[in-house]
């Protein structure tokens, strides 16, 4: 693991990651934080707060929605939004779904990580359609992780694409580190596809 020493005019209290940078939540910057940190703490992250029949992460999450994104047709720059979509997560951790809502300052401050996380991967931000696609392909993920990891069949009333469409097995154990490593050179070849594009 590598130290990374500078001086910043701090604003509020930070938070270390794991490349050793400070990140100051309250005033985020696209230098304090790198791709490594993100797929380091994603592939370690629990979704549903460990509520599962599996140990499943956020970065496999992450990984599937991407996957989808691939599946479906979509832009490399869309797979990349999907890819990165909970990345804020490596920094502010994740509140579930129904309180979320009700905290409307933690959206606040995880939407200016999000921005911040945009400008280190050095694309555009998503505009409200690219959003719309997201958090479609995200609800439909989470239709397979309701099924297949909680046993659970009340399936939220939420937008998304036909499960049908897709053949998803989220049974499989995977590990941590090839999480980390699949995020990561998933990154890449999207950041290298998109440049290509560009």
């Amino acid at each position: 693991m590598m130290t990374v020493t500078y001086v910043q005019e701090p604003v509020g209290d930070y938070i270390g990651l794991y490349s050793g940078r400070r990140f100051y939540p309250m005033n985020p910057r696209p230098e304090d934080v790198t791709v490594l940190d993100i797929a380091h703490s994603l592939s370690r992250m629990p979704r549903y707060a460990g509520h599962l029949e599996k140990f499943y992460t956020v970065g496999e999450h992450s990984l599937y929605c991407y996957w989808i994104a691939k599946k479906l047709g979509f832009s490399p720059l869309i797979q990349m939004y999907c890819l990165m979509h909970d990345a804020s997560e490596s920094i502010v951790c994740d509140l579930p779904r129904p309180l979320k809502d009700q905290v409307p300052e933690y959206k606040k401050i995880e939407d200016g990580i999000m921005s911040t996380i945009w400008d280190m991967v050095g694309i555009p931000h998503p505009t409200k359609e690219d959003y719309h696609i997201v958090k479609k392909i995200d609800n439909t993920i989470l239709i397979f992780e309701l099924i297949q990891l909680a046993q659970r069949f009340d399936i939220p009333d939420v937008e998304h694409f036909s499960p049908w469409l897709l053949s998803i097995d989220l049974e499989d154990e995977v590990s941590m580190t090839e999480i980390k490593m699949d995020f990561l050179s998933t990154y890449e070849k999207l950041l290298e596809e998109i440049r290509k594009e560009g």
